[in-house]
Protein backbone atom coordinates (compact mmCIF):
# COMPACT_ATOMS: atom_id res chain seq x y z
CA UNK A 1 0.00 0.00 0.00
CA UNK A 2 1.48 3.50 -0.64
CA UNK A 3 1.83 6.30 1.42
CA UNK A 4 -1.52 8.05 -0.76
CA UNK A 5 -3.87 4.96 -0.14
CA UNK A 6 -2.85 4.75 3.15
CA UNK A 7 -4.08 8.52 3.48
CA UNK A 8 -7.13 7.96 1.24
CA UNK A 9 -7.82 5.32 3.49
CA UNK A 10 -7.32 6.85 6.73
CA UNK A 11 -9.68 10.22 5.97
CA UNK A 12 -12.66 7.39 5.03
CA UNK A 13 -12.01 5.89 8.32
CA UNK A 14 -11.89 9.30 10.00
CA UNK A 15 -15.40 10.52 7.79
CA UNK A 16 -17.12 7.21 8.55
CA UNK A 17 -16.77 7.56 12.30
CA UNK A 18 -17.34 11.00 12.27
CA UNK A 19 -20.73 10.33 10.22
CA UNK A 20 -21.21 7.11 12.82
CA UNK A 21 -20.82 9.41 15.44
CA UNK A 22 -23.44 12.07 14.50
CA UNK A 23 -26.20 9.03 14.33
CA UNK A 24 -25.34 8.56 18.56
CA UNK A 25 -25.37 12.88 18.61
CA UNK A 26 -28.33 12.89 16.38
CA UNK A 27 -30.40 9.65 17.70
CA UNK A 28 -29.92 11.20 21.51
CA UNK A 29 -30.46 15.12 20.71
CA UNK A 30 -33.89 13.54 18.44
CA UNK A 31 -35.45 13.54 21.64
CA UNK A 32 -33.93 16.12 23.96
CA UNK A 33 -33.21 18.90 21.35
CA UNK A 34 -36.77 19.64 20.70
CA UNK A 35 -36.54 21.62 24.00
CA UNK A 36 -33.23 22.97 24.09
CA UNK A 37 -33.73 24.42 20.01
CA UNK A 38 -37.59 25.27 20.99
CA UNK A 39 -36.22 29.22 20.69
CA UNK A 40 -35.32 28.84 17.26
CA UNK A 41 -38.53 27.26 15.83
CA UNK A 42 -41.46 28.78 17.40
CA UNK A 43 -41.38 28.33 21.39
CA UNK A 44 -42.80 25.77 23.65
CA UNK A 45 -44.98 23.73 21.03
CA UNK A 46 -42.00 21.92 20.35
CA UNK A 47 -40.77 20.73 23.47
CA UNK A 48 -40.64 21.57 27.32
CA UNK A 49 -39.68 25.78 26.75
CA UNK A 50 -37.91 26.53 29.96
CA UNK A 51 -37.68 23.45 31.74
CA UNK A 52 -33.95 22.57 31.16
CA UNK A 53 -33.73 20.16 33.48
CA UNK A 54 -36.52 17.67 31.70
CA UNK A 55 -34.66 18.02 28.61
CA UNK A 56 -31.47 16.71 30.49
CA UNK A 57 -33.58 13.50 31.43
CA UNK A 58 -34.89 12.99 28.19
CA UNK A 59 -31.57 13.43 26.32
CA UNK A 60 -30.12 11.11 28.70
CA UNK A 61 -32.42 8.46 28.33
CA UNK A 62 -32.33 8.31 25.27
CA UNK A 63 -28.41 8.52 25.04
CA UNK A 64 -28.68 5.50 27.30
CA UNK A 65 -30.96 3.54 25.22
CA UNK A 66 -28.98 4.01 22.06
CA UNK A 67 -26.06 3.48 23.74
CA UNK A 68 -27.07 0.47 25.14
CA UNK A 69 -28.20 -0.99 21.60
CA UNK A 70 -24.50 -0.78 20.89
CA UNK A 71 -22.97 -2.01 23.92
CA UNK A 72 -21.51 0.92 24.59
CA UNK A 73 -19.19 0.54 28.05
CA UNK A 74 -20.55 2.96 31.02
CA UNK A 75 -17.63 4.80 30.97
CA UNK A 76 -18.32 5.00 27.26
CA UNK A 77 -22.19 6.19 28.24
CA UNK A 78 -20.89 8.86 30.49
CA UNK A 79 -18.63 10.37 27.84
CA UNK A 80 -21.13 10.81 24.99
CA UNK A 81 -24.01 11.75 27.52
CA UNK A 82 -21.62 14.74 28.58
CA UNK A 83 -21.05 15.85 24.98
CA UNK A 84 -25.05 15.83 24.55
CA UNK A 85 -25.49 17.57 27.80
CA UNK A 86 -22.56 20.35 26.77
CA UNK A 87 -24.01 20.73 23.21
CA UNK A 88 -27.15 21.47 24.68
CA UNK A 89 -25.71 23.92 26.98
CA UNK A 90 -24.41 25.99 24.29
CA UNK A 91 -27.96 25.80 22.27
CA UNK A 92 -29.70 26.87 24.98
CA UNK A 93 -27.22 29.23 26.06
CA UNK A 94 -27.95 31.19 22.73
CA UNK A 95 -31.96 31.28 23.46
CA UNK A 96 -32.01 34.56 24.33
CA UNK A 97 -30.13 35.78 21.40
CA UNK A 98 -32.25 34.80 19.00
CA UNK A 99 -35.71 35.58 21.15
CA UNK A 100 -34.06 39.10 20.93
CA UNK A 101 -33.52 39.18 17.11
CA UNK A 102 -37.22 37.44 16.82
CA UNK A 103 -38.41 40.74 18.85
CA UNK A 104 -36.35 42.74 16.56
CA UNK A 105 -37.78 41.48 13.36
CA UNK A 106 -41.58 41.35 14.89
CA UNK A 107 -40.68 45.42 15.43
CA UNK A 108 -39.28 46.03 12.07
CA UNK A 109 -41.89 44.49 10.58
CA UNK A 110 -44.74 46.29 12.33
CA UNK A 111 -42.77 49.29 11.46
CA UNK A 112 -44.61 52.46 9.27
CA UNK A 113 -41.42 51.97 6.96
CA UNK A 114 -39.76 48.59 6.00
CA UNK A 115 -36.40 48.54 6.24
CA UNK A 116 -34.83 46.05 4.04
CA UNK A 117 -30.98 47.01 5.76
CA UNK A 118 -32.41 46.40 8.95
CA UNK A 119 -34.21 42.94 8.34
CA UNK A 120 -31.18 41.77 6.44
CA UNK A 121 -29.12 42.38 9.56
CA UNK A 122 -31.39 40.58 11.21
CA UNK A 123 -30.99 37.60 9.19
CA UNK A 124 -27.35 37.73 8.89
CA UNK A 125 -26.85 37.46 12.73
CA UNK A 126 -29.54 34.81 12.73
CA UNK A 127 -27.39 32.76 10.12
CA UNK A 128 -24.23 33.22 11.99
CA UNK A 129 -25.57 32.26 15.37
CA UNK A 130 -27.07 29.15 13.76
CA UNK A 131 -23.71 28.77 11.91
CA UNK A 132 -22.01 28.55 15.38
CA UNK A 133 -24.39 26.16 16.33
CA UNK A 134 -23.73 23.94 13.47
CA UNK A 135 -19.61 24.16 14.28
CA UNK A 136 -20.57 23.03 17.66
CA UNK A 137 -22.60 20.12 16.43
CA UNK A 138 -19.66 18.95 14.44
CA UNK A 139 -17.29 19.37 17.33
CA UNK A 140 -19.51 17.02 19.22
CA UNK A 141 -20.22 14.59 16.86
CA UNK A 142 -16.56 14.18 16.26
CA UNK A 143 -16.00 13.95 20.16
CA UNK A 144 -18.52 11.71 20.50
CA UNK A 145 -16.99 9.66 17.53
CA UNK A 146 -13.59 9.36 19.58
CA UNK A 147 -15.43 8.03 22.12
CA UNK A 148 -16.48 4.74 20.20
CA UNK A 149 -14.92 2.07 18.76
CA UNK A 150 -15.30 0.72 14.91
CA UNK A 151 -17.81 -2.29 15.62
CA UNK A 152 -20.31 0.21 17.70
CA UNK A 153 -20.37 2.89 15.05
CA UNK A 154 -20.93 -0.25 12.67
CA UNK A 155 -23.62 -1.32 14.95
CA UNK A 156 -25.23 2.36 15.14
CA UNK A 157 -25.27 2.60 11.46
CA UNK A 158 -27.66 -0.55 11.15
CA UNK A 159 -29.79 0.71 14.35
CA UNK A 160 -30.25 4.08 11.98
CA UNK A 161 -30.86 1.46 9.08
CA UNK A 162 -33.68 0.31 10.78
CA UNK A 163 -35.25 3.44 12.69
CA UNK A 164 -35.13 4.66 8.99
CA UNK A 165 -36.97 1.77 7.68
CA UNK A 166 -39.99 1.55 10.59
CA UNK A 167 -40.77 5.40 9.93
CA UNK A 168 -40.53 4.79 6.29
CA UNK A 169 -43.83 3.58 6.24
Amino acid sequence: MNEKSILRSLWKELLAGALLAALVVGLSLAAAAPSALAGWFGGHRHGWGDDPERARKRAEFVTGFVLDEIDASPEQTAQVTEIVFGFMQDVHALRDEHRARREALLAALSAPEISRAELETLRAEELATLDGVSHKLVDAVANAAAVLTPEQRARLVELAEEMHERHRD
